[in-house]
């Protein structure tokens, strides 16, 4: 009888591309920053620099590669934060694209995206491959 030795899940073709973690400022409300209110408009420069400086630290520490099929994004915002879940997506999902990380936004790439709350600084953005 013959050897068959069991496969490593963790080579292809059964490898799953890993989850891209990042950890970002908390984000501004759309409410805020959708009406035509020039300090909200200086805000939001000052929240995506922010952002684009906690990308950039990120992609220094990790080879971050970006997701080029479909994907699910959790974005998890700080315990105890005042922001409404639903008003903090836009700029989140905007700044991965910004960033590269994802192709689109779209229904054929972004297939859910779930809102939460636990502990963490500011907001975590994961970016999950999907099948």
């Amino acid at each position: 009888m013959g050897f068959c030795a069991v496969p490593n899940m963790a080579d292809p073709p059964f490898a799953r591309p890993s989850d891209i973690v990042l950890d970002l400022p908390a984000p501004l409300s759309v409410n805020r920053t959708r009406r035509i209110d020039w300090a909200s408009k200086r805000r939001l420069a000052q929240w995506q620099r922010s952002a684009d400086y906690a990308y950039l630290l990120k992609k220094q520490e990790l080879n971050l590669r970006p997701i080029t099929g479909r994907f699910e994004i959790i974005i998890t915002l700080r315990d105890g934060s005042r922001i409404d879940a639903d008003n903090t997506a836009k700029h989140v999902i905007d700044s991965l694209r910004r960033f590269r990380l994802i192709p689109d936004d779209n229904p054929k790439h972004m297939r859910r995206v779930t809102i939460e709350f636990g502990d963490v600084e500011g907001c975590r953005a994961t970016i999950r491959p999907m099948p």
